[in-house]
C-alpha cells in the first residue's frame, strides 16, 4: 500500500506549502520536543551534581534518570502503532503533549530523586508517540513535500529542541525549566484541536465526505482530491481486517528487519550517547576545556549540520548515499579520537600534546552523525510499510530502535569501566564501519522512488 499522494500530477500549482506545515505543525513538534526530552539529561545531571542542588545523586542514580528517559519509549512504541491505526493519527498526537506536559510537570515539581524518576518515565512514554507524528506528517504530504517535511523534523526541529533544552537548562534552574516545558507542551495540545485528521486514516475507515473536507482543507484542488480518494479507495481497502498471516508477508516483515537492523546498529555506534552524556564524555576526554562549553559546541555542530547538510542528503541524496557518507565520516573521526586516547592513555591532561585533536574529532563524529545517520532509521520507517498495518509496524521497529537505545544507555558506565575510554571508542569506530557497509549493500533506497514501487522490491526478491 501506499501513500495517497504518490501519483500525484507532476505539476500541482494549487499546493499550498503554508496550510501543509499548518496541518503538520503539532506533529513536527513532537520531534522538537523529543529534542528536549532526550537531551533534557546533559543539562540535568550536571545540575543535579551542584553542591547547592536541593536534590543529590550518585552515579548510579545518574544512569538510571539518562535511561529512564527512554525505557518507556519501546512500549509506547508497541502501543502507539495498533492506537495510530484505530483512534486515528491526530488524537494520538494530542495525547503525546499531555504526557509530556505531566512529566515535565511532575520533574519542575519534585523534592526526591524518585520523583525525578517517574517524571522521566513519563516522558519516555512520550517518546513512543513520535510514531504517530511521522505517520501524520508522511500521509497528509504529497509526494514533492514528503521528504521536505520530514527531513525538517529530524534534522531542523529536533536539532532545534536540543538546543532549547540547552539554552533553557543553563540559564533556568533545572525546576523551573520543566515548568517551561510543561506550558509549551499544553498550548501545542490546543494548537493541535485545529488541525485536520489525516485523510487516507479517513478513507481507510470509510469516511469518505470528511476526508475530501481534510483534503480541501489541506489545499488540494478537487482534481487532486478526485484522484487521491481513488487511489485510496483502490489500495487502501477500507475497514479491511488485518490477519496473522499479513506480517509473514515479504512486504512486511523484509522492511522490518531491515530497518530494526539498522536501528540497533544506529545505538552501537554512540549516536544517542552523545546526546545523553555529552558532558561526561567529554569529561573522561581528560583535556583542559571546559565540558559545558564543549558540550554546547557540540550540541550547536550537531544542529547546523543536521539543518544544513542533513536536509540537503535527505531531500537530494539517496538513502543509501546518505547513510554510507554520513557513518564512513563517523568512522574516521573515531578511528582519530580511539588512537589518540590509546596512545596517552597513561599521560595526564596536562602533558598531552594536540589537547584539540580529541575535542575536534568528538565533534567532528558528532556533526557526521548530523548529516543523516541521526534521524535516517525513524525517517525511512514512515516510507517502507503498507498502508493497512504502518502504524502498528512502525511501532514495532521504533521498539527495537529505543529498546536498543535504552540497553546502551543503560551500559554506558559499565563499558566504559570496562574497555578504558580507547576501548569505548574504538567498539563505536567497528560499529560505524559495519553500518557504512550495511547502508551500502543492504539498506533499502527509497528516496526519489514510489512507495508501490518499494513495496514491489520486497515482494520480488527470493
Amino acid at each position: 500500500m501506499e501513500f495517497a499522494t504518490e501519483q500525484e500530477p507532476k505539476q500541482t500549482p494549487s499546493e499550498k506549502w503554508g496550510r501543509m506545515f499548518w496541518a503538520c505543525g503539532g506533529a513536527m513538534m513532537i520531534f522538537f520536543f523529543n529534542g528536549v526530552a532526550e537531551s533534557h539529561t546533559a543539562v540535568l545531571l550536571p545540575r543535579l551534581q551542584e553542591p547547592d542542588s536541593p536534590i543529590h545523586i550518585n552515579p548510579d542514580q545518574m544512569t538510571w534518570i539518562a535511561s529512564l528517559g527512554i525505557v518507556g519509549a519501546p512500549v509506547s512504541g508497541v502501543l502507539c502503532g495498533p492506537c495510530v491505526d484505530y483512534f486515528g493519527r491526530k488524537i494520538v498526537v494530542q495525547c503525546y503533549f499531555i504526557v509530556c506536559a505531566l512529566g515535565y510537570a511532575l520533574i519542575g515539581a519534585a523534592s526526591s530523586v524518585y520523583e525525578i524518576y517517574v517524571g522521566r518515565l513519563i516522558l519516555s512514554l512520550g517518546i513512543g508517540f513520535e510514531v504517530a507524528g511521522i505517520v501524520y506528517i508522511a500521509e497528509v504530504s504529497t509526494v514533492r513535500t514528503r521528504s521536505v517535511l520530514l527531513s525538517l523534523t529530524y534534522s531542523v526541529l529536533y536539532g532545534g529542541g536540543t538546543l532549547f533544552a540547552y539554552a533553557v537548562g543553563l540559564s533556568l534552574p533545572w525546576n523551573l525549566g520543566s515548568a517551561v516545558f510543561a506550558l509549551a507542551c499544553v498550548l501545542l495540545f490546543a494548537y493541535e484541536s485545529f488541525t485536520p485528521e489525516s485523510p487516507p486514516y479517513l478513507v481507510k475507515n470509510g469516511h469518505i465526505e470528511e476526508a475530501i473536507a481534510a483534503f480541501k482543507r489541506l489545499g488540494r484542488s478537487d482534481d487532486q482530491i478526485a484522484q487521491e480518494i481513488k487511489i485510496l479507495e483502490r489500495k487502501g481497502e477500507p475497514r479491511q481486517q488485518v490477519e496473522w498471516r499479513t506480517f509473514l508477508e515479504p512486504t512486511v516483515w523484509k522492511p522490518f528487519l531491515i530497518i530494526s537492523c539498522f536501528h540497533f546498529l544506529q545505538a552501537v555506534t554512540g549516536v544517542w550517547d552523545t546526546l545523553y552524556y555529552t558532558v561526561d564524555l567529554v569529561t573522561n576526554l581528560g583535556t583542559e576545556y571546559d565540558p559545558y562549553e564543549v558540550s554546547l559546541f557540540l550540541t550547536v555542530g550537531r544542529s547546523l549540520m543536521a539543518s544544513t547538510a542533513g536536509v540537503y542528503f535527505t531531500t537530494r541524496v539517496s538513502r543509501k548515499m546518505a547513510a554510507a557518507v554520513s557513518t564512513f565520516s563517523m568512522a574516521v573521526s573515531l578511528l582519530i579520537l580511539a588512537v589518540y586516547e590509546k596512545m596517552y592513555e597513561f599521560t595526564s591532561e596536562l602533558e598531552r600534546p594536540y589537547p584539540l585533536l580529541p575535542i575536534c574529532a568528538l565533534i567532528g563524529a558528532v556533526m557526521a552523525s548530523g548529516a543523516g545517520f541521526f534521524f535516517l532509521p525513524m525517517l525511512m520507517s514512515g516510507e517502507v510499510f503498507p498502508l493497512r498495518v504502518r502504524g502498528t509496524m512502525s511501532g514495532a521497529a521504533f521498539f527495537v530502535g529505543t529498546g536498543s537505545m535504552f540497553l546502551f544507555l543503560k551500559l554506558h558506565v559499565f563499558l566504559v569501566t570496562t574497555l578504558g575510554v580507547w576501548g569505548f571508542y574504538a567498539m563505536w569506530t567497528a560499529a560505524s564501519f559495519i553500518t557504512g557497509f550495511y547502508s551500502i549493500f543492504v539498506l533499502t533506497e527509497t528516496h526519489g522512488r514510489e512507495l508501490h514501487e518499494i513495496e514491489d522490491s520486497y515482494r520480488s526478491k527470493k
